[in-house]
């Protein structure tokens, strides 16, 4: 009776391989030979770590998604060319002296300029940002107040073309100045009309499927987290170069977490799959090597699991 119930409850904690017969009547423990993975396509064991280093920590942004597609692009310059034709209408700046024609053609064409020079900025800086552990809100504006710098140069030289009296008696500040007032805004009301309309501000970040539970940890940080470290009632998220100290509760945060971005390999570290270099194994004891150079332990009881996975790949092993 006391075997049968210590043998379902280590069964709960880690579930048991497949077992199949040899000819000379011994068993051997068998691997999943495939497995789904989170695009619902099934994928051999020949080289799980390197396939999901190739997800890297996936988010709803890919720059597949934001830059490579025509139709993301013809939506971009529509909304270029309505703010343009709308400047061209109204005349700010000193503009409305000159020609309808004359001020449609120039702020048409300048739109159409700052949004191929700023949306690729844009795009790059709420993509690698956050990896460094910088808010999504910070990185965007941060590449704008940078890009303005040489939109400004543009906006200058164009200003020369059409009205050179004007632009005379402009200073350098007063280019910069008046490039961020026109395109801070117009690039956050772009991010809510291609990214945010639909879904809401907050789910651009979001780490993937929906959150079961509440935490204090900031989305941008979990999303691009190696793995996490329980530290009495704190968690540690480590990042590419650092890592960062949050009030909370692991077991929290853990179950708010996707499941197919990692998994939660001792009491008090959770890892993500993408971020495992190697594992090593001396006697009875398995450690993972992380990408950053962290070791992280892998309890007894979840080693089973982790070689179902296949995060316990041969080709990838180091015995001591």
């Amino acid at each position: 009776m006391w075997l049968a119930k210590m043998m379902s409850c280590r069964c709960s904690i880690a579930p048991l391989p497949r077992i199949r017969a040899r000819p000379d009547g011994r068993f051997r423990a068998m691997r999943p030979l495939l497995r789904e993975w989170a695009n619902g396509r099934a994928a051999s064991r020949a080289s799980p770590l390197a396939d999901a280093r190739g997800l890297a920590q996936k988010t709803p942004m890919d720059v597949d998604q934001l830059l490579g597609r025509p139709e993301r692009w013809a939506s971009v310059l529509g909304w270029a060319t309505l703010a343009g034709i709308e400047f061209g209408v109204i005349g700010p700046f000193g503009s409305y002296a000159s020609h309808l024609s004359t001020r449609l053609t120039y702020w048409i064409a300048l739109f159409w300029v700052g949004s191929l020079l700023l949306w690729p900025c844009v795009v790059a800086g709420l993509m690698l940002g956050p990896r460094r552990g910088f808010p999504p809100l910070f990185s965007s504006v941060a590449v704008v107040l940078v890009a303005c710098v040489p939109l400004a140069a543009l906006g200058a030289a164009g200003t020369w073309l059409f009205w050179p009296g004007r632009a005379a008696g402009m200073h350098l500040l007063e280019w910069y100045g008046l490039t961020i007032v026109v395109a801070l805004p117009a690039m956050m009301g772009l991010l809510w009309l291609e990214l945010g309309r639909k879904a809401g501000a907050r789910s651009l970040f979001r780490l993937g499927p929906a959150r079961r539970t509440v935490t204090a940890l900031p989305d941008h940080l979990l999303a691009n987290a190696l793995c996490l470290q329980m530290e009495d009632h704190h968690v540690r998220v480590h990042l590419h170069g650092r890592s960062s100290l949050h009030f909370g509760v692991m077991r929290d945060v853990v179950a708010g977490l996707d499941p197919r971005r990692g998994l939660q390999v001792h009491r008090s570290w959770w890892v993500a799959r993408s971020a495992v270099r190697r594992w090593h194994q001396d006697g009875r004891s398995v450690t993972l090597e992380l990408v950053n150079g962290l070791i992280v332990p892998v309890a007894r009881n979840r080693v089973a699991l982790l070689r179902a996975e296949g995060w316990l790949d041969e080709d990838e092993a180091l015995r001591a």
